[in-house]
């Protein structure tokens, strides 16, 4: 270009670049090597609160805290050097004094002979992105809290274990060292029967005071941001401060729809607590709740088991009152799963968006999966605690058809072998060559070997060895699962498949379940008309399980390959859910993943939403607060015909609850809680 045409153009892109500085979302700084500020421009005013008149001329330590004027000695140094400084995160002070959180980036500037003159810098500002890390950190030791109390709840022996495990994940949740809870006693008054770091006088000063009543409905968290300032605390604000108490959360503890009591969250300096943290306030408290429930459930049984012992010669009663202690524990139980199911939903849809959807550290990364990971793991344990009492009392049904033996042994081992490998053990596998017909139920039976496959696993140790085998003999097929384990002695092995047993307690208790796994299984084998036996020569000697079943007369069935499901694209999802914990993170979920979702939290609110905007599919809920999830699908199906699909999403599994939900109209049943996988699976499957 000629020289008076590049000189015509200087102005332009002057004009051109000033325009960029000034309209910049980022602090653009311009100082001399001597450190002294030559340009500012408006993005810098407003970070840093100095009008450009106030900061040009003045020497960029202004915005430096002293402890920090190291580093603008060797940013300056690196400068006449001619080195470039690239997203250094450092401090800078507002005008005000506050500080603020900043990436910088520095660069030489030059004269027309190469000569470093000055420098540029820009600065952005960090503080948003550090909130959210915070709070993505709060997610994440709140569900590691939740986690860790529904797994010591679900393991209390009695109620003082049950408030210590509360306020542990109280104080771990909500950051805090001091807490409490009461309930209330025979006379309708709150009494306190656990807490951290209260004094004896605070405690009898406050003793028998709350904001509610035993016969208060549905009452909401309190939270009090400054004592000095909430009147209603006026009779006891002198006794409350004098703890070096300024802010309180007052959180209810409600069982079975029915107030027992509260617990009490205390911070010494003025705090305003979120949403956030009284929707997990509140789920902690459902969590004691259910925990008082079980062990009070669980007392009461072993009571009435006594008194049928000792009742056994008055035959008539005591079968009478076997019979009413059955059907409790049915109730208790259901509503047990159900119960726990609710809350393990949201858990497991929180953890999926977290690992799925945000850039986590390794440390959060690893808590997020082990927070999924023994969700999930409670889950199986429900579903193993609910098949038990089902088989038990000859309530399962089987789906026989006739199938090849090998393949549910060889899925079980599959699912297995990553657990097995993770311990350290080898795990081999040997097949016939050619089909092994039986009469079965493929699911039931590859649980069966996945059983067998778990205790093996649990009594072999690091380094052990576990063989399965398929074997056909002339009319039985036998698969043995054999081990190098601990083994049994000889006096444990005509108990080994009863109910709660553990071959060692000791292990049992530090590798998890519950001792009915082999129950489960023997069940299972005697539906199918088959024998489930166990041999070991003794303790260190390992152990072998054998599993003979009939073989079948008619031949395998090549099975049918499924239909090719479409791509899904833009699915419109009505997702109606009662909790706001379980509803907000599956409408999350299903939105990162592409869905289009509208939420609703009742059954009114549920048919007012698909006439407004009729949905592809519906996530429907069962227990909602005026319309059952039963009374909305009629509702739906009278509205919108075949054209929705309509998936119960609920923690209710018994086999009454699914012919239920299929007599109700409904497409699908799905158990919370459910992952993401699954549910897009299913709604693949209904087309």
């Amino acid at each position: 270009m000629p020289p008076e045409n590049q000189r015509s153009r200087e102005p332009e892109d002057s004009a051109r670049l000033a325009a960029i500085v000034a309209g910049a979302e980022d602090a653009i700084v311009s100082k001399t090597l001597e450190g002294v500020i030559t340009s500012w421009n408006p993005a810098a005013e407003s970070m840093f609160g100095y009008t450009a008149q106030e900061a040009i001329g003045r020497p960029i330590v202004m915005i430096i805290p002293p402890e920090r004027m190291h580093e603008e000695h060797e940013i300056l140094a690196r400068l006449k050097r001619g080195e470039r400084t690239e997203h250094f995160e450092t401090i800078r002070v507002h005008k005000s004094g506050r500080t603020i959180p900043v990436s910088v980036t520095v660069s030489p500037v030059r004269d027309s002979t190469g000569r470093v003159i000055g420098a540029s810098k820009i600065a952005r500002d960090r503080t948003e992105q550090q909130r959210a890390h915070e709070a993505l950190r709060a997610t994440v030791r709140g569900l590691e809290a939740l986690y860790r109390l529904a797994d010591r709840v679900g393991r209390a022996a009695d109620r003082a274990q049950v408030h210590e495990a509360a306020l542990d994940a109280i104080t771990a949740a909500m950051g805090v060292e001091r807490a409490s809870i009461l309930l209330f006693d025979a006379d309708g008054a709150m009494r306190f029967v656990a807490w951290r770091g209260l004094s004896e006088t605070y405690r009898r000063a406050t003793d028998g005071h709350s904001p509610w009543r035993p016969d208060s409905v549905a009452p909401a968290p309190i939270a009090v941001f400054d004592v000095f300032q909430d009147e209603t605390l006026a009779p006891l604000r002198e006794a409350i401060l004098a703890e070096g108490i300024r802010a309180l959360l007052f959180v209810p503890i409600e069982a079975q729809g029915r107030l027992i009591g509260k617990f009490m969250v205390y911070t010494d300096v003025p705090r305003a607590f979120g949403a956030d943290e009284s929707r997990l306030a509140e789920t902690i408290g459902r969590h004691v709740a259910f925990g008082l429930v079980r062990v009070d459930a669980e007392r009461s049984a072993t009571a009435a088991l006594a008194r049928e012992r000792a009742a056994r010669a008055e035959a008539d009663a005591a079968r009478a009152q076997a019979e009413s202690a059955n059907r409790e524990k049915d109730e208790f139980l259901a509503m047990l799963a159900h119960e726990l199911r609710n809350p393990l939903g949201p858990i497991v849809h929180a953890a999926e968006i977290l690992a799925q959807h945000a850039p986590l550290e390794e440390a959060p990364r690893r808590a997020v999966a082990m927070v999924d990971r023994q969700a999930r793991h409670m889950a199986r344990l429900l579903d193993d605690l609910m098949d038990v009492a089902r088989i038990t009392r000859g309530r399962v049904g089987l789906r026989t058809e006739t199938l090849d033996l090998r393949d549910p042994v060889a899925h079980a081992v599959e699912a297995q072998r990553p657990a097995f490998e993770a311990k350290g053990q080898h795990l081999s596998v040997a097949l016939p060559a050619g089909p092994v017909a039986v009469m079965g139920d493929p699911a039931r039976l590859q649980q069966v070997v996945g059983n067998l496959l778990h205790n093996a696993r649990k009594y072999t140790p690091t380094g052990g060895r576990v063989r399965v085998a398929l074997l056909r003999g002339g009319s039985t097929a036998e698969v043995q699962v054999e081990d190098d384990g601990i083994g049994i002695a000889r006096e444990h092995l005509p108990s080994i498949f009863d109910l709660f047993v553990q071959a060692n307690p000791t292990l049992a208790r530090t590798e998890g379940g519950l001792g009915i796994g082999l129950t489960l299984a023997r069940g299972v084998v005697d539906l199918h008309g088959g024998q489930l036996s166990v041999a070991s020569e003794g303790l260190g000697r390992g152990a072998r399980f054998t599993v003979t079943l009939p073989i079948a007369t008619n031949e395998v069935r090549p099975p049918v390959p499924p239909a090719v499901v479409p791509p899904l694209h833009r699915r419109r999802i009505l997702v109606v859910e009662d909790n706001a914990d379980g509803r907000e993170a599956l409408a999350t979920l299903l939105r990162l993943s592409g869905y289009e979702v509208e939420e609703a939290a009742t059954g009114r609110e549920a048919i007012a939403a698909a006439e407004r905007h009729p949905p592809d599919v519906v996530l429907l809920d069962i227990g909602l607060p005026d319309l059952d999830g039963y009374q909305v699908a009629t509702a739906l199906r009278a509205s919108l015909g075949d054209r929705v699909r309509l998936i119960a999403l609920t923690g209710y599994g018994q086999p009454g609850d699914r012919e239920r939900v299929r007599g109700a109209g409904f497409d699908a049943h799905l158990l919370k809680p459910v992952g993401l996988e699954a549910i897009s699976r299913t709604v693949a499957s209904l087309g």
